[in-house]
């Protein structure tokens, strides 16, 4: 059987152990998440043609056109649902219809 004195130093082993990889976890989510963010911006330099300088430029320089792709963009979202579908629009009230059961 282990001593109280060697119980507590192979808990405050382990749990130092944990900290350290707890602490390794978190370097690897910032590398990550980096990463992440890379891609993304990419994404949005590809969207809207433009390198990394023209993007910085669109940002720094003309926020209104930055601004105004918002606009579109958030407009055009706005518009589209399912409600344009022509499945929708084309559908018939069950009121409409005869009830077979009143004859």
């Amino acid at each position: 059987m282990l001593t109280y004195e060697q119980q507590t130093e192979k808990l405050l082993s382990k749990r130092q152990a944990v900290l350290e990889r707890i602490e390794n976890d978190k370097a690897e989510i910032e590398k990550i998440n980096a990463k992440l963010n890379a891609i993304q911006l990419a994404k949005i330099r590809d969207a809207l043609g433009c390198d990394e300088q023209g993007l910085f430029e669109l940002i720094t320089k003309h926020p209104e056109q930055l601004a105004k792709l918002r606009k579109d963009s958030i407009f055009e979202s706005d518009t589209d649902t399912a409600q344009d579908d022509d499945e929708f629009g084309q559908q018939m009230c069950f009121t409409d219809k005869k009830n077979p059961y009143e004859d």
